[in-house]
């Protein structure tokens, strides 16, 4: 086995307060992003709230990385005394990877083995449920719950909740329910035309439509040993109802903030425009 834990005291690592902004999206240019990132084109002010798909690489792959937990969760907390609203949704990691084999290795069958997956992602989403100050006291399972919870001005926590399902996919769903933007949260910088571990030349997108997405992920599926940067069920939910994707580095939580805040970020957004949202795209440009 491996040492799960990080040495951790409790603290959180301060982060610098900002001041709430009435209309974080107001200051925003077409042209103005550096070459490493871009604006948001079209991103919408009323939209405020966000689900967060927390991928298990992010905090749960080879150790617990609980100080790093504790500083997301104030970056989170600093975000919602400034409006925002979320709905975290968190993934196994390894952990769970390295449950699933043992439990497969003793005879369990595939359900049986969602089944261990899920329990290991409900404990992960657990420590969001300890950190986010105004978070529902527990973990859910309904994806209906979260619009209840966060009338109640409360922040909705899940982990995985059906066997077959992943919890990309359970963020997609609830993020179709409340007509939220979705927010992938992995150990890679955004979308890429192959595996950046493996190939060094691959090529990250800095926006594609829901049907180039779609595309990508089956021709990428389809190599052999091809990595998947979402899976085909939540890639289905995201297209369907053309909800908006953002997919970058849960590791770079200073990008995360510019983001939420409508902001100039490194990442890839995933997005389908109108045909009027299309001539006021050219228009601006």
């Amino acid at each position: 086995m491996f040492d799960l834990f990080e040495k951790f005291d409790g603290t959180p690592k301060a982060e610098s307060s900002s001041q709430t902004q009435n209309d974080p999206y107001a200051s925003l240019g077409p042209n103005s992003a550096p070459s490493t990132s871009y604006s948001q084109q079209g991103y919408s002010s009323s939209k405020r709230t966000f689900v967060l798909s927390v991928g298990g690489s992010v905090f749960f792959n080879e150790k617990l990385r609980a100080p790093e937990i504790a500083k997301f969760c104030e970056i989170l907390n600093e975000l919602i005394r400034e409006g925002f609203q979320f709905v975290i949704v968190v993934g196994g990691g390894r952990v769970a990877r390295v449950y699933q084999a043992g439990a497969k290795a003793l005879g369990a069958n595939n359900f049986e083995l969602d089944e261990v997956g899920i329990s290991i992602c409900k404990t992960n989403a657990l420590f969001f449920t300890y950190g986010v100050e105004n978070a529902w006291k527990g973990v859910l399972t309904d994806p209906k719950e979260a619009e209840r919870t966060l009338l109640l001005n409360k922040t909705p926590v899940f982990g995985g909740t059906t066997p077959g399902q992943t919890t990309d996919a359970v963020g997609a769903i609830i993020a179709e329910l409340l007509g939220a933007d979705f927010i992938n949260l992995s150990n890679v910088d955004g979308i890429y035309s192959a595996d950046p571990a493996k190939e060094p030349n691959a090529k990250m997108y800095k926006e594609l439509t829901h049907v180039k997405m779609v595309s990508l992920l089956k021709a990428q599926a389809s190599k052999p040993g091809g990595h998947s940067f979402v899976d085909a069920h939540a890639a289905a939910i995201l297209d369907r109802s053309k909800i908006r994707g953002f997919f970058i580095n849960g590791s770079d939580q200073e990008n995360f903030k510019n983001l939420v805040r409508g902001m100039d970020f490194k990442g890839t957004i995933v997005q389908t425009l109108s045909a009027d949202e299309r001539v006021n795209d050219e228009e601006r440009e």
